[in-house]
């Protein structure tokens, strides 16, 4: 008895060319979720940055140094290069009553893939918190 050889699929490459379609898809979907997940990263960083840097604002010996430091050590952190700090009042005196910090970062300088984030704009964040003037009297 002889074996005969199996006939040919006439679906033969159809596997592979499904294949080359749905990869670009599924790579476009994926990165694009770990963008998304980035920027998301950016906008909490930026939040937290600005809610340490007022929060080591509040006591009265505090200083701007001392804000600027929260911040960068926050942002450092998370591997945040390009972020630009605003406190406002610009220097912390005793009867200051409030501390306000501005945070500001672009997406584009801190993204991971370059090609998805193409937008100009910018992450803000800002926070403003009494500080311990309020409880001291000064004559």
């Amino acid at each position: 008895m002889r074996m005969r050889p199996k006939e040919t699929s006439p679906r033969r490459g159809a596997t592979t060319v499904e294949f080359a379609i749905c990869l670009p898809i599924l790579f476009s979907v994926l990165f694009g979720l770990l963008e998304f997940s980035r920027v998301t990263q950016l906008q909490q960083a930026a939040r937290l940055a600005a809610f340490e840097g007022a929060r080591s604002g509040i006591p009265l010996n505090a200083t701007t140094a001392d804000v600027q430091a929260s911040v960068n050590k926050v942002m450092s952190a998370v591997s945040i290069s390009s972020f630009t700090t605003t406190i406002t009042p610009g220097m912390l005196a005793y009867t200051s009553p409030t501390v306000s910090v501005t945070v500001t970062l672009s997406p584009n300088a801190n993204a991971w893939f370059k090609w998805y984030v193409s937008d100009s704009s910018s992450i803000t964040a800002n926070v403003t918190l009494a500080r311990e003037v309020q409880a001291v009297s000064v004559p």
